[in-house]
């Protein structure tokens, strides 16, 4: 019969002062962060259970999982799934990933339709880039087709002329060729490239050849 686990002592950590050692029976069993000898009220002289002694690894991980996450949002807003593929790389288990994202949509800090909008706003407004090219970066970090969709609805026809017109300028003033055939082909090629539909390209590059001939 194995004998009775009981928490002797709890260290703080010289190198780290968040961080605390505890002990079980005389012995160092695991090193957690100060948040969870709080959240648990673990106490020296507190008999523990394997199981109870599993809850305190699990919540360890918890706090770790948690603070990389914060950390990654420190840089920039990122996206649920963004988030998850980070804390797998980091070797977090499925259920730890989950708990930390739900805690994390519930501060607020986790939002895949907000940050759809946002990501529509500042693509959009920053380099002139097309409705297509937007839905496939969204989707490629993971958000929902029906937020994708939702998030791109502020982006019409007109508005999306505009951005194709603001982009295509330059491109055509920049472009030397003196066979508008050619400026057209490229500048189609290149509104493409950036995301643009078929009816937003036409119009635009008639409008800038129309543009030429007019002066």
């Amino acid at each position: 019969m194995s004998p009775r686990q009981k928490i002797t002592a709890i260290d703080a950590q010289e190198r780290r002062g968040n961080r605390r050692s505890i002990f079980i029976n005389g012995r160092f069993a695991l090193g957690v962060d100060e948040t969870v000898i709080a959240d648990l009220g673990l106490h020296v002289g507190q008999e523990i259970s394997e199981e109870e002694l599993g809850r305190v690894v699990r919540t360890e991980l918890l706090v770790k999982a948690r603070e990389r996450a914060l950390r990654l949002l420190e840089y920039r807003a990122r996206s649920r799934a963004e988030l998850a593929r980070r804390l797998r790389l980091a070797g977090f288990a499925e259920d730890i990933i989950e708990e930390v994202l739900v805690r994390l949509s519930e501060m607020g800090l986790v939002d895949d339709a907000r940050f759809s909008q946002s990501w529509v706003e500042s693509r959009s407004a920053g380099r002139s880039i097309g409705k297509t090219r937007i839905k496939w970066e969204l989707r490629q970090k993971g958000i929902d087709a029906d937020l994708v969709e939702e998030a791109l609805s502020e982006i019409d026809e007109e508005t999306e002329y505009k951005l194709a017109a603001r982009a295509a300028r330059a491109k055509w003033d920049k472009d030397r060729s003196p066979d508008v055939s050619v400026k057209r082909r490229r500048l189609a090629s290149y509104l493409q490239r950036q995301g643009f539909g078929w009816d937003v390209i036409k119009k635009t590059v008639n409008q800038l050849a129309a543009d030429d001939e007019d002066e």
